[in-house]
């Protein structure tokens, strides 16, 4: 049994979602022509789909509730009306499940990918309530046979353009307001809703085509100020756009009500669209001006770090074997001729320096430039470090052509820390290994079957900084008791076959 806290919680934003689907539904009817299937946008398709995805599948409960409140069943049969009830339940949980789906990990609007797949998963969910509530107003003998492509048409239009208006807006101000970052940047936001207001009205005020009058501030809230500003600029411009032309007045208002409506939600469309992939390009371009910004500031930590450690070996290692090998050359040369035994026992010590001294500086030039990869290629050197593995490594596929020293060098690094972490922190009992040369690109991939719920510490940011340094791209996907993927996609020119 749930804690009392809890269950009031959950019976209060039930009671919110309840009224906001009921006063969306209510909005909606008063932004009609004639009757629900000449409702230019449906708003209460938004409000469902962005409460179950933002609180989870368990308050469908209240998306029912609000269609059963929001329902007129003395103007259907009540076949019909249980019908469209059903379509728009089924319609919020098939959205909300496929935009989960399809977008794992961050918001759908912050990349262009991420917006594609909620388009596609809301035009999945409003085709399931389009098409039941067509069939069911058929089975009651609403419409005939003939009116079923228009009015499945309208109706998955203003679905679409409901949700389209509404679930942005919700996923883009649900979480804590940033600062708008000074007085100048306030100001700019209000002229910004000015410009807006201004523009829609000016364009759908008239029957001259000047709705393209309403693009430039769209633009400017998505460039601007992101999700945030593109979807409340949507938003208003949809409003009034949605107000007049109900009233009768602007460029999207014919006698024929099919026609206008038609034609409304078309700009709806082009509008919402235009906004949402131009600020997922912008909150892209800023994730990855910010992600640059930290990987230079790691990168520069990490040069002074490795030039420390670099100068630290030189001057406990190889520089204080080259100062002994000096002093034994200069005691042999004084005691070469009046004690030529110990000028041999000095330039024996001498040699024995210059060795150790050799194989320091070869074991730093190691850490820098792996030699097994000049001497063997990349297929060899992984197999080679494989024999000394504790756990066994399967190599699926490995490349039959050797690229350039730096993404070999690349490669070969993703592909140690990878096995390392495996070894030490996943407890994996499998690994597989599988890279290869195309697209002109030298990729790997290193899976594991080992605790998972892995996260990026220093030495996975190392091995992300020095990909993109490269120009590649890496990922790394650690589900908790699923093992740990690490990839890598590496820009690399074919230089010559395995063994040349």
């Amino acid at each position: 049994m749930l804690p009392r806290g809890p269950v009031i919680g959950y019976l209060v934003r039930l009671v919110v979602l309840v009224a906001l689907y009921d006063g969306a539904a209510q909005l909606s009817f008063h932004l009609e022509f004639a009757g629900p299937v000449a409702a230019i946008v449906w708003l209460p398709v938004g409000v469902g789909m962005s409460f179950v995805y933002l609180f989870g599948l368990r308050y469908l409960p209240g998306v029912l509730i609000g269609d059963l409140l929001a329902n007129d069943y003395g103007a259907l049969p009540l076949g019909s009306a249980v019908g469209q009830t059903v379509g728009n339940v089924l319609e919020v949980v098939v959205a909300t499940i496929l935009i989960r789906r399809l977008v794992k990990r961050g918001s759908p609007l912050s990349t262009v990918n991420g917006v594609a797949c909620m388009l596609l998963a809301i035009a999945a969910g409003v085709a399931v309530s389009a098409t039941m509530g067509a069939l069911s107003l058929r089975l009651g003998g609403v419409i005939t046979t003939d009116a079923i492509p228009t009015i499945w048409r309208t109706w998955w239009l203003g679905d679409a353009s409901g949700a389209l208006v509404v679930v942005p807006l919700a996923l883009a101000w649900s979480t804590p307001l940033p600062s708008l970052g000074g007085r100048w940047r306030a100001l700019e936001a209000m002229l910004l809703l000015a410009t807006v207001i201004a523009a829609c009205e000016l364009a759908t005020r008239s029957h001259r085509p000047l709705a393209y009058l309403v693009f430039p501030p769209l633009i400017w809230a998505a460039l601007r100020f992101g999700p945030r500003g593109a979807t409340l600029a949507v938003a208003l411009g949809v409003g009034l756009t949605v107000w007049n032309t109900v009233h009768y007045v602007g460029p999207f208002a014919f006698e024929s009500i099919s026609r206008s409506v038609l034609n409304t939600q078309l700009f709806i469309g082009a509008a919402a669209l235009s906004s949402l992939f131009l600020a997922a390009v912008v909150s892209e371009r800023e994730e990855f001006a910010a992600g640059l910004a930290a990987s230079r500031a790691r990168l520069v930590v990490a040069a002074d770090t490795e030039r420390r450690r670099l100068e630290r070996h030189l001057h406990d290692g190889a520089q204080q074997r080259l100062i002994r090998l000096a002093v034994a050359l200069q005691r042999a040369s004084d005691r070469m001729d009046d004690a030529p035994r110990e000028a041999a026992l000095a330039l024996a010590d001498a040699r024995a320096q210059l060795v150790l001294a050799i194989d320091e500086l070869r074991e730093l030039a190691h850490g820098i430039h792996p030699a097994v990869l000049n001497d063997l290629g990349l297929s060899r050197a992984m197999r080679s470090a494989a024999a000394r593995s504790a756990i066994p490594i399967e190599f699926v596929e490995l490349p039959e052509v050797r690229v350039g020293d730096t993404a070999e060098a690349t490669a070969y690094h993703v592909f140690r820390e990878a096995v390392a972490n495996a070894q030490r922190h996943a407890y994996a009992s499998t690994i597989r290994v599988r890279a290869g040369v195309g697209s002109r690109a030298l990729h790997i991939e290193v899976v594991d079957d080992g605790a998972g719920g892995a996260a990026e510490g220093p030495g996975i940011l190392a091995l992300r900084d020095r990909v993109e340094t490269a120009g590649g791209r890496f990922e790394m996907q650690s589900v908790p008791g699923g093992g740990t993927r690490v990839a890598a996609r590496i820009p690399a020119a074919v230089r010559a076959p395995v063994g040349a």
